[in-house]
């Protein structure tokens, strides 16, 4: 599942994870981040990013990518340390599911280097790939209310996340309700098992 920052990922995956009878992990792009001490991402996961340090310079650093006026659109720079932590995100992943863990995995491609990382540690699986949508002002709103994100993470990610990828399915978070969308995946899942 990728889409950009508020558009719903993590509340579809736990949704699907919720809808479906088999024991499925639920792993994201946040929960590796989470891993690192605060201090290299310290004020990504606030409204604004104010501290720029040693720390956030290996981590992870809010760039305003928009003009002197227009609505904001920030995108990550990723450091040494946090450019190793999100190159192993997929192959993490993949470990899971070689154990013989079932995943729906929450990403967010910032990147093609990040792409051409999941796409090499997914070779031989059979995944289905979900691309959420979802209207930017929609997006933006949510981010402001939430409060938890550089605020224009929503704008700097929209045009991004989708470049990468082809999907089996996409859904607009906009459009309709989180029941409905994992109704749709799930519907979408059972054609592709039995070959439709």
């Amino acid at each position: 599942v990728n889409g950009p920052s508020s558009a719903g990922k993590t509340t579809l995956c736990r949704a699907l994870q919720a809808a479906i009878p088999s024991p499925y992990l639920v792993v994201g792009f946040d929960d590796f981040i989470f891993m690192s001490t605060p201090r290299y991402y310290r004020g990504a996961d606030t409204g604004r990013q104010a501290e720029h340090d040693a720390f956030t310079a290996l981590g992870a650093e809010m760039v305003t990518t928009s003009a002197p006026g227009a609505p904001p659109a920030v995108v990550a720079h990723f450091g040494a340390m946090f450019r190793r932590l999100v190159q192993s995100m997929a192959p993490a992943v993949r470990a899971l599911v070689d154990g013989g863990n079932p995943v729906i995995f929450d990403h967010v491609l910032h990147d093609r280097t990040m792409y051409e990382s999941f796409r090499r540690s997914t070779a031989g699986l059979d995944v289905f790939a979900v691309g959420i949508t979802c209207p930017l002002d929609i997006l933006e709103a949510r981010e402001r209310a939430r409060g938890d994100r550089v605020l224009g993470r929503a704008r700097g990610l929209a045009g991004i996340v989708h470049t990468f990828c082809e999907y089996d399915l996409a859904v607009d978070t906009g459009a309709m309700g989180t029941e409905a969308y994992v109704d749709r995946i799930l519907k979408a899942l059972a054609g592709r098992a039995h070959g439709k």
